[in-house]
């Protein structure tokens, strides 16, 4: 996969924000397994829609060759 795949992937809702497109494509061009953080505050209930969503956004992660790790909290 190229990097303009991996930036797409990466960028593509339900991702709201990228710092730049600059900076996302200097990431890929330097770094093969760039990692990625997530951190998910469960207070009550788990809303399935929240789980899905940010499923499908950890798989568009690891399939452009991000390290994803996702903390509980």
């Amino acid at each position: 996969m190229d990097v303009t795949e991996k930036i797409s992937l990466v960028s593509k809702p339900p991702t709201e924000e990228v710092v730049t497109q600059e900076e996302l494509l200097e990431l890929f061009k330097t770094n093969s397994k760039p990692k990625h953080y997530i951190g998910i505050e469960i207070s009550g209930f788990l809303h399935l829609g929240s789980l899905i969503s940010t499923g499908f956004k950890i798989n568009d992660f690891v399939k452009a060759g991000v390290d994803c790790t996702v903390f509980l909290a």
